[in-house]
């Protein structure tokens, strides 16, 4: 028993040696405050507005073709625009959004034309010309430009049409809808 008791004073003396012989004079100590991880905004807009409403085409014959106004797609940030956007899109993208013919059979039929443009509604690219039901994802950028930087603008219209094929009479007086929605990623 004397030698186990003997042995922790043993022990215990050395570490009371180590931890004085370790022990500094002096300390001091540094800190890297305010850590913080934001992400970015990316907003788009159509003529400065998160959602504005699509042209109405009425009394359309087979052959006749109708075109959108330009629609202005913007990313919204500065230094042109007001908002909140500073990240880059670079993937633009317009798909069809709820498409209703309320069984018209015009979602078979009805072809479109979409284009696009920098230059104050000058289009410059025919991105796309075939039936709206296959237009599928099309990408705005398709080979023209790498991306839509805060501030900056892709104008774009479309044309619709009916083609002057053959007896279109079970077509007459019937409506198509749908929704262009436009996306932006950052990827």
């Amino acid at each position: 028993m004397k030698r186990i008791a003997l042995s922790l004073m043993t022990i215990a003396a050395v570490a009371i040696m180590a931890t004085g012989a370790t022990s500094a004079y002096f300390s001091d100590t540094a800190a890297i405050k305010g850590n913080t991880f934001s992400t970015g905004t990316l907003e788009l807009r159509v003529n400065r507005q998160p959602t504005v409403a699509g042209a109405v085409f009425t009394a359309v014959a087979p052959g006749d073709m109708k075109t959108s106004p330009v629609y202005n797609i913007q990313n919204y940030g500065a230094p042109w625009f007001g908002g909140p956007s500073n990240l880059t899109a670079n993937k633009l993208f317009l798909r069809v959004s709820n498409p209703n013919d309320f069984g018209s059979g015009l979602w078979d039929a009805v072809k479109v034309k979409v284009e696009v443009g920098r230059l104050s509604g000058a289009m410059q690219y025919t991105l796309y010309d075939g039936k709206l039901k296959n237009l599928g994802t099309l990408d705005l950028f398709q080979g023209h430009w790498a991306s839509l930087i805060p501030g900056s603008t892709q104008d774009m219209k479309y044309t619709v049409y009916l083609p002057d094929s053959g007896d279109q009479t079970a077509l007459m007086g019937k409506t198509l809808t749908w929704d262009w929605v436009v996306e932006g990623r950052t990827s």
